[in-house]
């Protein structure tokens, strides 16, 4: 929460200061506005996306890092040419989301896939304890470990938790680590 306040706060003083009143703008006012956007951006970045024991120290290593991530997230090339460890980093982090949130897709037998409020209700658990929106929680796994009864593995970022649940959604146990 304290992110996204410092990320308006920023944004708020980017389009306050100095705006030009004409149309144009020139190349070192376009670079500083980008720059400018780019900051915003990496200020409101999830920290669950970064490694244990790292984090991107300063603007431009923040920069490279969400490049980087992007680049991942979205399937592209591994950029070798000019990248930074930033940017590896980055890319490692959009590339293993990209596989939680595409978890899913790969679970497709009826044993692999628990009961939809088994989920919702996992997902919120999990959404609360890391403080992110249930949208940003991927189902990894499940599995059935006795009748009505589901062990479900749920991805923030790096961050994993398992769920034990029932059918109906109640919570048995929340743990941290994988299934």
């Amino acid at each position: 929460m304290r992110h996204h306040r410092l990320a308006l706060a920023a944004a708020a003083l980017c389009f306050q200061a100095g705006a030009p009143t004409r149309a144009e703008m020139s190349d070192r006012d376009a670079a500083v506005a980008a720059l400018a956007l780019l900051g915003v951006a990496a200020l409101a970045h999830n920290r669950h996306h970064y490694r244990e024991g790292y984090a991107p120290q300063g603007g431009d290593r923040m920069a490279e890092f969400e490049r980087g991530y992007r680049d991942g997230v979205h399937g592209h090339a591994y950029t070798s040419r000019g990248s930074t460890v930033d940017y590896a980093e980055g890319y490692q982090a959009g590339d293993r989301e990209r596989e939680n949130s595409m978890a899913h897709r790969k679970n497709t037998t009826a044993a692999s896939k628990a009961p939809p409020m088994a989920n919702q209700g996992c997902a919120r658990i999990v959404a609360q304890n890391f403080a992110v929106g249930t949208h940003q929680v991927h189902i990894i796994r499940a599995r059935s470990p006795a009748k009505h009864e589901w062990q479900i593995e749920a991805a923030v970022g790096h961050s994993h938790m398992v769920c034990r649940m029932r059918d109906s959604g109640e919570v048995i146990e929340v743990r941290g680590g994988r299934l």
